[in-house]
């Protein structure tokens, strides 16, 4: 083999070997994503009963204003970043993207913690 056939042959081993990883733990987070749930509500002793509806729609209502406020926090920062300079502006925004996501997680988070998961 030349050097060239080497180099094509050492790099079409190591794609083939990050798409077989990535078949594998892709596998492997659906295969969790699935038995989480009914992992986290068999935890909940028979004794407690059905729980309220209202507690499941009060943990709705944390993830929605969740969403409400990173959306208006997300819509803020880019309104505020008007006639500043493109790569100052830039920042502003991904870092306003970013503050928004973790607000939706925190909200979710929040509503899985204190409302989903509780007996």
């Amino acid at each position: 083999m030349h050097g060239r056939d080497a180099v094509l042959c050492t790099f079409g081993a190591g794609a083939h070997m990050k798409s077989e990883w990535r078949r594998s733990a892709g596998a492997l987070f659906a295969l969790l994503a699935v038995s989480f749930p009914a992992y986290a509500t068999s935890q909940c002793p028979p004794e407690f009963g059905p729980k309220n509806p209202i507690v499941n729609l009060l943990g709705w209502l944390v993830v929605a204003l969740g969403i409400v406020v990173g959306s208006l926090l997300f819509a803020y920062l880019v309104r505020r970043s008007r006639g500043m300079r493109w790569l100052s502006r830039s920042a502003v925004i991904v870092l306003g993207f970013c503050g928004m996501i973790a607000v939706w997680v925190g909200g979710l988070g929040l509503a899985f913690v204190y409302f989903f998961f509780t007996c």
